[in-house]
């Protein structure tokens, strides 16, 4: 099954991007020259952002990737606000449910919250990664845009994940775990042992570049159905371990 959530693959390509293109090759290949493009306005488009807010986050994936997908910057609520999206088949148990997207700002901002409190921050990092991960906001581009946010959130608070030592596969298995049920802490035990003092910000277009596996969640097995489906209205009310409004974070330290 072809993500296709505007309808138009065969005329207009995947996700209606600028060149048309259909081929899963072409894409990436040309969406990752968009984004290695604007790794440094995006940067440094982050580090002068005070605070980071969800709009930020908008911004970010729309300096990005502008240049590929005309609807960069928008999220999934303005785009296809009728369609849930799933990693995976809706029906299979493994499979890896993201935010409605009537909730997905509200998701973001409560990341956001969780960052700003600084030492539960660096406590706790696979929290804030998965419920961004979790919200998947855009279409497209998810990964590269919530780690490019999530370095800049690390270095506020004083501390970076030494990507460069963690693995591919074994990253995704615990992102995945941890949007499935974040109580558990998948993802805050797979990232701990990589927290390093912070870097210079100039070091970090190299850095990210040679991350294995931005896309993430993006791509390869991604499904949508429409938020009418009884069984997707239905997975929405069972799914993760506790619904976000009872995850009140603590206020922040300053």
């Amino acid at each position: 099954m072809t993500f296709d959530p505007f309808g138009d693959f065969e005329t207009a390509g995947y996700l209606q991007n600028s060149l048309q293109l259909k081929d899963p090759t072409e894409v990436k290949e040309s969406e990752h020259l968009s984004f290695e493009l604007s790794i440094e306005d995006a940067l440094a488009y982050l580090a002068k952002k005070k605070p980071i807010d969800y709009q930020a986050v908008l911004n970010v994936h729309e300096i990005l990737f502008s240049g590929f997908y005309h609807w960069a910057g928008k999220d999934r609520n303005e785009l296809v606000p009728h369609l849930a999206v799933f990693k995976g088949s809706h029906d299979d148990p493994r499979s890896t449910v993201f935010e409605r997207p009537d909730t997905i700002k509200m998701s973001v901002d409560y990341a956001l919250k969780l960052a700003a409190d600084k030492k539960r921050f660096k406590d706790h990092p696979g929290g804030v990664m998965g419920q961004l991960a979790f919200a998947h906001p855009f279409l497209d581009g998810n990964g590269r845009t919530i780690l490019l946010v999530f370095m800049e959130l690390c270095y506020r608070a004083r501390f970076a994940i030494d990507w460069s030592k963690t693995n591919k596969d074994d990253y995704l298995r615990a992102l995945s775990d941890e949007i499935r049920e974040p109580c558990e802490e998948y993802l805050d035990n797979y990232l701990k042992p990589f927290i390093v003092d912070i870097s210079s910000r100039d070091d970090w277009p190299a850095t990210i570049s040679g991350i294995r596996g931005l896309d993430g969640l993006d791509k390869e097995g991604i499904t949508y159905e429409s938020l009418d489906n009884p069984e997707v209205q239905q997975i929405y009310k069972t799914y993760r371990a506790l619904p976000l409004d009872t995850l009140e974070p603590p206020e922040p330290d300053g």
